[in-house]
């Protein structure tokens, strides 16, 4: 009943514009009250609130067709244009605030409580549950836990980036493509990357292991986007590390190869089947997916002493600890046991954000440390107990400024557990040198002769 609103507009279209909108409000007033309780007590539970940074979150997932809905269903309370709003881009940002703002006048009373008008400008589950189909349920704690990586990363899947020669000579000023007669590269084992978890085509070889499950489930796949670079694709996913320097050179440092390449590789990143094999190469025991059950492992072996489950902001941790930083080793057993000493020294069991604190501490990271700071931080801010350094303020303000509440992640809630996957099976092919004649001709000797910065 409570998504009549859209059906009705169509029926309906005779009427002025606010009379549907209220017509179709007033219907999921009834459905709400009509709801069994369990359903309904969460209308008001914050998915995602803007505050002081914008929230990117991908043009890609279902938030994007919830701004969608959410700017003409304003506009229509408004009168006015769509325009105003922007794009439906999956940035939840000043725009989609006011656009949530903009439709409060059009909210009766029951359904501005039960949306949780309260958190004005927020995406809560009933605004979620009142413009969405109902098959498209709100995005749970493990897919918005995913995305505050996602917005601390940056990249979508539609962008790749090459890494060959990309730093500038610290004397010129410039890169190799820009002139400079020498290559310089911060990142010489990351030939290409791409996407929101920084798949890279050089040492971690995910990009090639994506390419794989992704045509074994859809055969045909490579053919259809990449065209006459089909074999250079095919060669690219079976070879070893030197074929995929030698490869990926030999379309880089031809101009109108590069360009075609990336427009071409932005087409494949925006299939839902290659996301979907993104996402099964990072979730697989053996890459990401097997980093976070070492944690819940981790969390298991504390259970009987601090009493609960990992909580929605561990959750969140976890995950951006396996992308960007240290985590718990093979053999827990020491590091079970230091925890259990620290949330043990007094009577009083440490707080969520305290235990996260501590764990950190023993999992330090020695590169890009500073970011490292910033980015524990986000899941330590919303912890009353926890006294922040004035490091990790400091850089948290300067490179993020983002917490993890501002995703709807609590420490009330507790996760069981995270669906890890099984790996893709690529780990068992015999990789080799694929490299045509031409492709390794191709690659000038300066590049394969990188200078650090």
């Amino acid at each position: 009943m409570k998504h009549h609103l859209l059906h009705w507009s169509r029926r309906l279209s005779f009427l002025p514009t606010y009379v549907l909108v209220l017509a179709g409000l007033i219907m999921f007033a009834i459905w709400i009250m009509g709801a069994g309780t369990a359903q309904a007590d969460n209308l008001d539970q914050v998915l995602y609130r803007f505050e002081n940074r914008a929230l990117t979150l991908g043009r890609y997932g279902s938030v994007s067709g919830f701004q969608h809905k959410l700017f003409v269903e304003a506009a229509r309370c408004k009168d006015g244009p769509v325009a105003v709003y922007g794009k439906a881009d999956g940035i939840v940002g000043a725009k989609t605030r006011q656009a949530i703002v903009d439709l409060q006048p059009c909210l009766n009373s029951a359904v501005r409580a039960a949306v949780g008008a309260e958190q004005y400008g927020a995406i809560t589950v009933g605004l979620w549950r009142l413009l969405m189909p109902t098959d498209i349920s709100p995005p749970d704690a493990i897919e918005r836990a995913n995305q505050l990586t996602f917005a601390l990363e940056g990249t979508d899947y539609d962008v790749i980036q090459f890494n060959f020669c990309q730093s500038k000579n610290p004397r010129s000023g410039k890169r190799f493509l820009e002139g400079d007669p020498y290559c310089h590269t911060n990142d010489p084992r990351a030939y290409l990357t791409w996407g929101p978890r920084g798949a890279t085509a050089g040492a971690g070889a995910e990009i090639q292991q994506i390419i794989f499950a992704a045509e074994r489930a859809n055969p045909g796949l490579l053919q259809s986007v990449f065209g006459p670079l089909t074999e250079d694709m095919h060669r690219l996913a079976l070879g070893n590390n030197d074929a995929a320097f030698d490869i990926l050179c030999s379309i880089w440092i031809d101009t109108a190869q590069r360009e075609d390449f990336k427009r071409r590789f932005a087409d494949y990143g925006a299939r839902d089947e290659v996301q979907r094999a993104y996402r099964q190469v990072y979730d697989a025991a053996n890459a990401d997916g097997g980093k976070i059950a070492r944690f819940f492992k981790l969390y298991g072996a504390l259970r009987p002493i601090i009493k609960r489950d990992p909580t929605e902001i561990d959750l969140a941790f976890f995950i951006d600890r396996a992308t960007h930083g240290s985590v718990p080793p093979g053999d827990i057993s020491q590091l079970v046991d230091r925890m259990t000493s620290f949330a043990t020294r007094t009577r009083n069991l440490p707080s969520p954000g305290e235990l996260r604190k501590q764990l950190a501490a023993w999992l330090p990271t020695h590169h890009k440390y500073n970011d490292r700071l910033a980015r524990d931080a986000i899941f330590l801010i919303d912890d009353p107990d926890v006294i922040l350094s004035d490091a990790h303020r400091r850089m948290w303000q300067q490179r993020s400024g983002l917490k993890a509440s501002d995703f709807g992640l609590s420490d009330q809630r507790q996760v069981a557990s995270y669906p890890v996957v099984a790996p893709t099976g690529y780990e068992k092919i015999e990789k080799f040198y694929t490299v045509l004649p031409e492709d390794k001709r191709a690659c000038p000797s300066t590049v394969r002769s990188a200078r650090r910065p």
